[in-house]
């Protein structure tokens, strides 16, 4: 008879989540990863595969977090869901903000070595996921604003994650949550213009 287990298996992965999260994939080992998780390593082989297996669980625990409560306003939304998704990422307490950055950004960075075809996998459907979410909310403000035939909504959304990248790295490497802020703040100003210049061209005053 087997014997029962002694955790919970969301508790170890989300445990998981954070330490790859503030130490990264590589650098973080086995004997380490149990301190942090609370199982040991046979736990870690039968539950999850092993450590990869284990990260991959704690990648998609992540992303599937973001998805549900920070980009689903978006999918509805329009520019104004986009620019409060942006301000959180600098926004100390917010759930996408992080003096780590990102762990999508960091396993992409780390993967450059690492070349994990399944870590791969998950952290371009996870930025795939994102872009959607924007152009989403674009196309959202295009329908009740302007005239969406020269509205490059996939080009704005793609240069978005870019800049969404680059602001996860730059709080990673300052250790500070909010040290990408006047990024964030020069992309908020250009989607109000943005949002604002569409809208008079296609309401002009009488």
């Amino acid at each position: 008879m087997p014997r029962p287990k002694s955790y919970n298996r969301e508790d170890a992965v989300k445990k998981a989540c954070v330490a790859f999260w503030e130490h990264g994939f590589q650098t973080l080992g086995v004997r380490e990863l149990e301190q942090h998780v609370g199982i040991n390593q046979f736990a870690i082989r039968s539950e999850f595969g092993g450590k990869e297996g284990l990260f991959l669980e704690a990648l998609n625990f992540y992303g599937a977090a973001a998805m549900a409560n920070e980009m689903a306003p978006m999918k509805v939304g329009g520019i104004s869901d986009i620019i409060s998704f942006l301000q959180g990422l600098v926004t100390p307490g917010s759930m996408t903000s992080s003096a780590f950055g990102c762990l999508m950004v960091n396993t992409g960075i780390e993967n450059v070595r690492f070349k994990s075809p399944k870590l791969e996998a998950v952290t371009q459907a996870y930025w795939a996921e994102l872009q959607a979410h924007f152009v989403q909310a674009l196309r959202n403000d295009a329908q009740k604003s302007y005239d969406t035939d020269s509205f490059e909504a996939e080009s704005l959304a793609a240069s978005l994650v870019t800049a969404v990248m680059g602001v996860h790295v730059q709080n990673r490497t300052q250790k500070d949550s909010t040290a990408g802020r006047p990024l964030i703040d020069l992309m908020c100003d250009m989607l109000m213009q943005f949002s604002t210049k569409h809208c008079e061209a296609h309401h002009p005053e009488a």
